[in-house]
């Protein structure tokens, strides 16, 4: 069997997408993505745009060529680390936010 690979990119936009929503509704007590986050997340759509392993799925914070550093990966861990924490409060809502059952991190389509 032919492994094919897949690119990722669009899927980690959406759920890069979904986690800053709801970073910014909680902390910055917006209603959808404020100016400040939303230049962030299209910085991130960048670097995801970029990835030389967009077709591995890896999750970034394991990648082997980590492209993060300075306030992008302060910002990108904040948003991360506070998704983790709502999902782990609110298990049904967060059950609607993963990824398609399709999408297996570190393997090709």
């Amino acid at each position: 069997m032919i492994e094919m690979e897949q690119d990722y990119t669009p899927v980690k936009k959406e759920m890069t997408r979904r986690m800053v929503d709801l970073y910014c509704r909680d902390m910055h007590g917006t209603d959808g993505i404020c100016p400040a986050c939303y230049k962030r997340m299209m910085d991130t759509y960048k670097r995801l745009d970029a990835c030389k392993f967009k077709d591995k799925g890896w999750p970034c914070d394991t990648c082997p060529g980590m492209c993060y550093s300075g306030d992008s990966l302060d910002f990108m861990q904040d948003v991360m680390e506070h998704a983790k924490r709502w999902m782990a409060t609110h298990p049904e809502e967060a059950a609607k936010m993963m990824p398609p059952k399709d999408v297996t991190p570190g393997q090709g389509a």
